[in-house]
């Protein structure tokens, strides 16, 4: 038997400190939201959008509170907390995005929403994916479109949009592969209303420059469990290749514009690589083209190598959730503190001035009251202490005060077995003496 392969790990593996620099979320739901099943559901689509740096099995209870995620999320190494909660009055659900664990918060009214499932139904072909699939395997692209050019925006809304861009790792367009780019977040503003559009969309990408016959030819080797087509009826190789019926890209069920064909590049594989470049000593990396090979690149020690480019056709699928968003607020601290920013409330300086004033009361009150509530803690520490070793100094006294009565006891029963045994005469040990009086009492009877 031949020894079994072992497929070599060939991507990147990240330094600690890289690792400790990929923003992490939270994604919870909390108050009368709990009790909502669609509200529950949409907490799950948004966690599986934020996959894979996010707590997907999180499971909240109704007696935990704010505060409580907040205190947990420095040991975890959260980034972000969004929360969903809902009003029980009015029933409007409210969606906040809060900066761990000193703020800002930024509060959005949800307009309207669309879970996975109801997108799903709406489609014609949908697209179905599992927590675990490779779509889920990479952070998706962030795509913010309709803002304002950050140098000329106001301060929230270039706060809005900051917060949005941590949210997602930072891309290196250098050393990214276009392969793991999988999924696409779209943050789309609506300049005459100011409502914010969230979607969620998968990427398909399919080659364009050849048939669809080669096509399946060319894609069968990467899918496993999937057989050849059927090519007993072709008479010559070119009625596959040239099959006029055999539309290039998209069938006509999605057909493929101008503006969705891209080129890349895409590296080959190692092996193909080592056959082209045998003579070279240092091969460098050859680049996938679409139907030609162009002479542009050069090795090291002057042997040409080619470059491949090919052109993809690019394909979006909603996948879900959607929703539409109003910016209502944003606040200084996580969930509390000074209002930076209202859709609706405008205040003027004075106002602001005396707001800032009530603020800082509020800041010196809190502190005050941290250190009060630590030096009663210490209060009730050292007091506890005091009891505890005043327990077991009496746990002392009373052991010594117990063995000495054993002992007491002890010796007590020990002495008066001495007597006993003192006192105590057997038959045998009798004297001659007391025989010879009991004859005589016999003799004078």
């Amino acid at each position: 038997m031949g020894i079994r392969r072992h497929k070599k790990r060939t991507h990147a593996v990240l330094t600690q400190e890289e690792y400790e620099n990929v923003p992490r979320s939270m994604v919870i739901h909390t108050g009368i939201a709990l009790k909502n099943h669609s509200i529950g559901q949409l907490v799950k689509d948004v966690r599986n959008m934020m996959q894979p740096h996010t707590a997907i099995r999180l499971k909240e209870r109704r007696s935990n509170k704010v505060k409580d995620f907040v205190a947990v999320s420095a040991s975890l190494g959260v980034s972000f907390m969004m929360l969903f909660s809902q009003n029980e009055n009015t029933g409007n659900i409210h969606f906040r995005v809060a900066k761990m664990s000193h703020g800002p918060t930024i509060s959005f009214k949800v307009m309207e929403y669309s879970l996975c499932k109801d997108i799903a139904r709406s489609m014609k072909s949908p697209k179905s994916l599992s927590k675990s699939s490779m779509e889920f395997q990479n952070p998706p692209l962030l795509v913010l479109n309709g803002f304002t050019n950050p140098k000329e925006a106001e301060p929230y809304e270039k706060l809005v949009i900051t917060m949005f861009q941590n949210m997602f790792p930072p891309i290196n367009p250098q050393s990214i592969k276009v392969n793991t780019i999988r999924r696409v977040m779209l943050v789309n503003k609506d300049k005459k209303t100011g409502l914010i559009d969230i979607r969620h969309y998968v990427i398909d990408t399919k080659l364009v420059d050849v048939s669809k016959n080669v096509r399946k030819l060319v894609t069968i080797r990467k899918k496993h469990g999937k057989k050849l087509p059927d090519l007993s009826k072709a008479d010559d190789v070119a009625d596959i290749i040239l099959d006029p019926y055999a539309a290039a890209g998209f069938t006509s069920e999605s057909e493929v514009e101008t503006d969705a064909v891209v080129e890349v590049r895409e590296e080959e594989e190692e092996n193909v690589t080592k056959m082209k470049n045998k003579s070279s000593k240092t091969a460098s990396t050859t680049h996938v083209s679409s139907g030609a090979f162009e002479d542009e690149a050069k090795t090291e020690n002057g042997n040409e190598q080619p470059e491949l480019k090919r052109k993809k056709a690019v394909k979006l699928t909603e996948i879900g959730p959607r929703m539409k968003l109003r910016l209502e607020k944003i606040e200084e601290d996580v969930c509390d503190g000074k209002v930076l920013y209202h859709w609706k409330i405008h205040k003027t300086e004075k106002e602001l001035s005396k707001m800032d004033k009530v603020h800082s009361v509020r800041k010196k009150q809190k502190l005050e009251r941290k250190q009060e509530q630590r030096e009663n803690i210490e209060k009730k520490k050292k007091k506890h202490r005091r009891k505890v070793r005043f327990a077991q100094d009496e746990n002392k006294e009373d052991t010594e005060e117990t063995t000495e009565n054993v002992k007491d006891d002890t010796q007590a029963k020990s002495n008066k077995s001495n007597k006993e045994t003192e006192e105590f005469i057997p038959l045998g040990s009798r004297d001659d003496n007391d025989d010879d009086d009991s004859d005589q009492l016999f003799d004078e009877e």
